[in-house]
């Protein structure tokens, strides 16, 4: 397939890049919101998780058949038919009438927008020259980045200030717009397309699996984990369905999920390595903001502000990623990603009680600059032994293990906080007794407040609980750090010869 050229490739990678945004933006604009759904909608703010889990149920199911789907339909037609179904569903989550009706939309929507970034991400590689194909990947690689760093202070502002059923309505124009865009500049372009029987096994393995897994990340602290015959049900079922779900994609003829692409050693290093930062990424992404508003008394929106600073070193730096990748190569490029994510968490496990919103944004702009040399590097180690017609493959097992690990992530590290918080809080009150002069003097300035009595007492555990909580997110950040670092161990492992490289593969670098 030849490169597009002139404006025609510029209008196409402002299409794909336009429904990479509004896709990924989708994963964490609803997160904030959901007081404000719960609550029109008569359900309780636990049920309203649901409409974040039903979304990511869906999406996950339908990223790991992308390749699958793309040879039965094709990747331009596939992708079209992705962004007005997306579009579609997102019409009918604004508007529905009950909850039941949202969270059925929200499956839907979800599964449709699983084909999209993969999908996008495999067109610009291959509607664009060879020797851009580093330039591309930074460019697009941005986009993943800084969405979900919107996502909560937009959802925040349309949901405080309007109401929330715009955070799905913004999707209408972008949808329908990019999927015109697409179809008329791609149309004849595209992928071939192979009669392909349906793996029904491997899709109904798939679903159980991802179900299970899912409900069981989002919904495990608050069943207490395994001690609840429920989550140890689903834990059980996710791990029989993954298990025959191996065995049966290595043995079948036409398997839904092509795992032999793992014998690709930096294929399989680059999964690797998205599946362990990557849930480090996101865990920490979730965890501060949470942190700020349960524990500092920052609203969603402050919250939010005082995170982006992670989106502004990618969004101002990709060109000097793209250069740098192009010299040095990925492996350089990705030691110092993990040493500069180590660096960031090895700061941020010092905060106190004290610290302010600079502080904090300078924490996040040193994690910003990390992801410089991380997602551009990490795709071209991605995609750099993969054959074009295995790519749709490639992109979708790759970006299904980036959105399984990011609740991985979310609920490992949200799990540590509070029992680390809890042990903190333990620990340190302990010595809160009458006979310290600490104690004595705290209750003394509480006294002079007009506070006695109980009020006292609940005053100063609130000030135990921030205290335990600050040193429970400085433990969190504290084991992120030395994970980074233990992943420098692998960097020799994906040191590849350009002899071993196939012709057909996608272009390295």
């Amino acid at each position: 397939m030849n490169p597009l050229t002139g404006m025609i490739r510029y209008f196409v990678m402002f299409a794909l890049a336009a429904a990479t945004f509004m896709i990924v933006l989708d994963y964490s604009i609803a997160n904030v919101s959901i007081p404000y759904i719960s609550g029109d909608l008569g359900v309780s703010t636990d049920q309203g998780t649901y409409v974040i889990t039903s979304f990511a149920v869906g999406n996950s199911i339908a990223l790991p058949i992308t390749g699958w789907l793309t040879k039965r339909i094709g990747a331009v037609k596939l992708i079209c038919i992705s962004l007005l179904l997306f579009t579609f569903f997102s019409w009918t989550c604004g508007s529905a009438i009950d909850f039941q009706m949202l969270i059925i939309s929200r499956f839907l929507q979800g599964f449709s927008a699983g084909p999209l970034i993969p999908l996008s991400q495999t067109l610009i590689v291959l509607n664009n020259p060879p020797e851009k194909k580093n330039a591309v990947l930074a460019f697009w690689s941005t986009i993943v980045i800084t969405a979900p760093i919107l996502g909560p202070i937009l959802g925040g502002w349309i949901s405080y200030d309007y109401v929330w059923p715009w955070i799905f309505y913004i999707n209408i124009p972008v949808g329908i717009g990019s999927a015109a865009i697409l179809w008329f500049f791609l149309r004849e372009r595209e992928t071939p397309i192979e009669r392909l029987p349906i793996d029904w096994v491997g899709l109904i393995l798939l679903a159980m699996g991802v179900t299970c897994l899912q409900f069981l990340l989002d919904k495990g602290e608050q069943y207490d984990w395994f001690r609840s015959d429920l989550m140890l049900s689903m834990g059980v079922i996710s791990v029989i369905s993954f298990t025959l779900l191996i065995v049966w994609s290595l043995t079948t003829t036409h398997p839904l999920i092509e795992l032999k692409l793992f014998k690709i050693r930096t294929y399989a290093l680059s999964v690797f390595y998205i599946a362990i930062s990557y849930a480090i990424y996101f865990g920490s992404v979730v965890l501060v903001p949470l942190w700020l508003q349960t524990s500092m008394n920052y609203t969603s929106i402050w919250a939010g502000l005082a995170v982006a600073p992670i989106g502004l070193a990618p969004l101002f730096c990709t060109q000097m990623a793209t250069k740098l990748l192009t010299k040095y190569g990925h492996t350089l490029m990705l030691g110092i990603c993990f040493s500069l994510f180590a660096v960031s968490c090895f700061a941020s496990s010092f905060f106190d009680t004290d610290v302010d919103i600079w502080h904090i944004g300078f924490s996040r702009f040193l994690l910003g600059c990390a992801l410089i040399f991380f997602i551009t590097p990490l795709f071209a180690l991605c995609l750099q032994e993969v054959p074009n017609q295995k790519m749709a493959s490639a992109t979708g097992i790759f970006h299904f293990v980036r959105a399984m690990v990011g609740g991985v992530g979310t609920s490992v590290f949200t799990t540590l906080w509070i029992r680390r918080s809890a042990y903190h809080h333990a620990t340190v009150g302990e010595n809160l007794t009458q006979f310290s002069p600490q104690t004595q003097s705290y209750l003394d300035q509480l006294h002079a407040l007009g506070l006695h009595g109980k009020k006292a007492l609940a005053q100063m555990n609130a000030a135990l609980e921030q205290q335990a909580e600050i040193l429970g997110i400085n433990d969190c950040f504290f084991l992120m750090g030395w994970i980074f670092l233990g992943l420098l161990l692998f960097l020799p492992i994906g040191r590849t010869r350009r002899s071993s490289i196939p012709k057909n593969a996608a272009p390295a670098e």
